[in-house]
């Protein structure tokens, strides 16, 4: 574990002490399948071998292009119930590679706390946050509210936005 990514954990729990944050390990991939799927917009409409197929692929392709990513599970009263994947290293930027909270736990501000701490520690860095999001998320509003700006549609089929956080804009 970098300093950073204690940084993370000690932000978080300072946010959220009645949660629990940990590293992630090879042994939590039946977990991640499941939070792929419950998380998918398709889950009703694919058929669940096709979106095991697409969360391999997520995972191949987020492991290979952030081979160094701090990769972190959050667990609510023992139970694994979300993850966030962060990568600290490009030098400009952090990046923002997934974030995703089981729906049930969507309400309880765990998600909100994740991302707050990434802010925090990427402020104390001094680096601005990145990250890719689906426009049609709902998930959008709230980093907008967290400071972050649409930069461009990066895909014209699946419209995907980059957003953008300069250093300093947390509001607690």
């Amino acid at each position: 574990m970098t300093d950073v990514d204690a940084s993370f954990d000690a932000a978080f729990i300072r946010r959220a002490p009645k949660l629990a944050i940990r590293a992630e390990v090879a042994t939590d991939a039946p977990f991640l399948h499941d939070l792929f799927v419950r998380c998918s917009p398709l889950r009703d409409a694919l058929p669940r071998e096709m979106l095991a197929r697409q969360w391999r692929l997520q995972d191949a392709s987020h492991r290979n292009a952030y081979p160094a990513a701090m990769r972190r599970i959050l667990s609510a009263e023992g139970r694994s119930v979300g993850r966030i994947v962060i990568d600290w290293t490009p030098n400009d930027h952090s990046q923002g590679i997934d974030l995703a909270v089981d729906p049930e736990h969507r309400a309880t501000g765990a998600g909100l706390h994740l991302l707050r701490a990434w802010l925090e520690v990427a402020d104390t860095l001094r680096k601005p946050c990145r990250l890719t999001v689906i426009a049609a998320n709902p998930a959008r509003c709230i980093y907008a509210r967290l400071g972050f700006i649409a930069e461009q549609n990066l895909h014209d089929a699946r419209p995907l936005l980059e957003m953008t956080r300069t250093v300093g804009r947390l509001r607690v």
